[in-house]
């Protein structure tokens, strides 16, 4: 049995077909092509064509080839969450939306305001995912807020998952929308239930968004679906977790071109005379930044308007105007790979940016606070600052030999609140060379154990990076 497996990504489509022999894969064929955004499907079959000798469609009907296959093209869905606390609504429609394979693009809490319905209106995301209230808790805000986006120009699809009680009263209001109803996202404060919300917006990316750019052609021909990227790669690290010895805990970048995904595998235990507050965290984690991207987002890089882009810029002797002008040129050209030593230069600031951030803003929080009783420090998120091993992916992090993670995290010791941030320390960096992550993701739905061995059997060591290490 040869298993074929594709991932059709916002810059490339890469594939690979293997060989299952014994208890281990072996990489027959590898191909990638630019994108072809018009009609994914002409990347989709050229790219198959090379991976798979004879007629791959003959071979998938006669069952001698085994297809799998995933997307993100689009950078992930737009999900803009609406709630009542707003760290709770960030938290919980981060869980809901990143792990479905979508990007939260905007976050409101309490009741929506005129200005509020205008800046969802303007910015017309792919989904509104409705939240508030547990179970029997509030409901006045919720059905204020379902009245509002009722009114409103806003032609997207809904997901309600609030308070269960008013759950009639919210899809009569939103009857003249597109609207899923599922069970509450927090049906009670100490236990998120991110599945049925999470559930949903997958489903819309597969009934609404992939039909129409080709991918419909491809379901015809194949007849079988895609799986969202961010969606199969987040398993994919479950199963890594679960099934290969000594990678419990472990960190993955994903950096391509739209987003730079993080995934995290820990486990939060507590620690004496730390506070936790907030959500509690799931061992598996996944979050999106759709603001930081190697290419199609490369401008919004440059936008982040921080102190730390500009004490970066400064360590590095480069202008914002440069490394904007820098960012314009690949984002018009997304399939353009740097040339000469300052494009390569200026990628590798651009790269370093994305991991930087991207990583703050997986990881928690510490901080100190002083009691009657005395100093106690507060975590909020989780600790990966004892997290052993991290993991690069992406076209631009599998191919960087030189690049180090580590000095791009040390940017970011310190919040703007002053809060210390958990970001990795002490870790051995491997890079996942090959950028097979996605495609071994895809055949881990078939045969689980032997494709989570064959991603660290893949994996290149690049360094080993101690505590005490600087940037």
């Amino acid at each position: 049995m040869i298993y074929a497996t594709i991932d059709i990504g916002s810059t490339w489509t890469k594939g690979a077909s293997f060989r299952l022999v014994g208890d281990r894969v072996r990489l027959e064929r590898r191909a990638a092509r630019p994108t072809t955004v018009a009609n994914l499907s002409d990347a989709f079959f050229g790219v198959l064509s090379e991976i798979v000798a004879g007629d791959p469609l003959d071979q998938l009907r006669g069952g001698e080839l085994r297809l799998r296959y995933s997307s993100s093209a689009k950078g992930g869905l737009a999900v803009a969450a609406i709630g009542l606390v707003p760290d709770v609504t960030l938290e919980i429609g981060k869980l809901a939306a990143q792990s479905a394979g979508a990007r939260l693009s905007q976050v409101f809490s309490y009741r929506l305001t005129a200005s509020d319905v205008a800046q969802l209106e303007k910015r017309q995301p792919d989904i509104v995912l409705l939240a508030g209230g547990t179970d029997g808790g509030n409901s006045d805000y919720v059905l204020a807020n379902a009245a509002a986006l009722a009114a409103s120009r806003l032609d997207c699809d809904f997901v309600y998952a609030g308070n269960r009680e008013v759950a009639d009263e919210v899809a009569a209001l939103l009857a003249g929308k597109r609207l899923k109803v599922v069970p509450n996202l927090l049906p009670d404060f100490n236990e998120p239930n991110p599945d049925p919300a999470r559930d949903a917006i997958r489903s819309i990316f597969l009934d609404a968004i992939v039909k129409g750019k080709g991918l419909d052609v491809i379901m015809d021909a194949t007849g079988s679906e895609p799986v969202p990227t961010p969606f199969a790669v987040l398993e994919y690290t479950r199963t890594i977790r679960e099934l290969v010895p000594g990678w419990s805990e472990f960190l993955l970048l994903d950096m391509g071109g739209a987003t730079t995904d993080v995934y995290s595998a820990h486990l939060d235990t507590p620690s004496s005379g730390v506070i936790r507050r907030g959500l509690p965290e799931p061992t598996v984690k996944r979050t999106v930044e759709g603001d930081l991207g190697m290419r199609v987002s490369a401008q919004a890089v440059c936008e982040l308007g921080d102190t730390t882009l500009a004490a970066t810029l400064e360590a590095h002797n480069v202008s914002k105007a440069d490394l904007a002008a820098y960012a314009a040129r690949v984002t018009a050209h997304p399939d353009s790979i740097p040339t000469g030593t300052e494009e390569r230069r200026l990628d590798t600031l651009l790269a370093g940016l994305c991991v930087g951030h991207a990583v703050a803003r997986h990881v928690g929080r510490m901080t100190s606070v002083y009691t009657p009783e005395g100093e106690v420090l507060v975590q909020t998120g989780r600790d990966l600052s004892k997290l052993p091993k991290v993991v690069g992916s992406g076209g631009w992090l599998a191919k960087a030999e030189g690049f180090s993670p580590g000095a791009w995290f040390d940017g970011h010791l310190i919040d703007q609140r002053g809060r210390s941030v958990l970001a990795p320390r002490n870790f051995a960096y491997y890079r996942d060379a090959d950028y097979l992550f996605p495609l071994l993701a895809n055949l881990a739905r078939d045969i689980p154990a032997a494709a989570a061995r064959a991603g660290i059997d893949f994996l290149v060591a690049q360094e080993t990076r101690s505590e005490h290490a600087t940037a």
